[in-house]
């Protein structure tokens, strides 16, 4: 089995003066989403193209975003806790996006609204067999059968969907298969870290332990 968990960022920029496309969702019309979204990235000002992870999808790998981009990615996100010239740090969040659980090349499973980086913790956490909250919405039903972590997708008439649609509703997968994947990822955001922190510097945001904030959600992660 080959799973990874790749880190990747949602951007969700809007302009009055673009009109959304009149159909979705968007993996069903992954053209007319994906000019959307250029569109729209252009106005807010980013000076690159992005490549969706998906196509249609608000969801880009993180690694592979530009310096440039990523640079206002981060006044943006930044901007959205400052209370006039004061950054107010408790309030703010990890960049928000999250993890894609990939397995044999299969995209299993999708950060949800109001997922972020910082959602390494669940990951961890079920590696360990230990059960977690996962803080965005809709949430998968996790259990465990020995070595076995079960991720149970279903929903009934009233719940909210999942998005985009599951390819598959249940599916399992080994705590040290998990484990190996997250030291990957690991390695991954401690590289994309160091950008942020390089970024910091540079442009002279002023934001202490900034890759703690907008990576690791302060937590611990040694």
């Amino acid at each position: 089995m080959n799973l990874k968990l790749i880190p990747v960022i949602e951007l969700v920029y809007a302009d009055e003066g673009i009109d959304t496309p009149g159909k979705g969702p968007y993996w069903t019309y992954p053209d007319e989403w994906d000019q959307y979204h250029a569109d729209c990235y252009q106005s807010a000002g980013f000076e690159d193209p992005f490549t969706p992870f998906d196509p249609g999808s608000p969801l880009y790998e993180a690694a592979i975003i530009t310096d440039s981009n990523l640079t206002k990615i981060i006044r943006d996100h930044i901007v959205n806790w400052k209370k006039g010239e004061e950054f107010e740090r408790e309030q703010a969040s990890p960049l928000f996006g999250g993890y894609v659980l990939q397995i044999d090349d299969q995209n299993l499973f999708y950060p949800q609204c109001c997922g972020d980086l910082g959602d390494i913790q669940f990951w961890r956490n079920i590696a360990r067999g230990q059960a977690s909250f996962y803080e965005g919405h809709p949430a998968p039903m996790v259990t465990f059968e020995g070595n076995n972590i079960l991720f149970d997708l279903k929903v009934d008439e009233f719940n909210e969907e999942f998005t985009p649609t599951p390819i598959e509703r249940n599916f399992q997968f080994k705590k040290n298969v998990l484990k190996t994947a997250i030291e990957e990822t690991e390695s991954i955001l401690d590289t994309f870290a160091d950008r942020i922190q390089l970024i910091n510097e540079k442009e002279k945001l002023e934001i202490e332990n900034i890759d703690a904030l907008l990576v690791w959600e302060n937590v611990n992660y040694q």
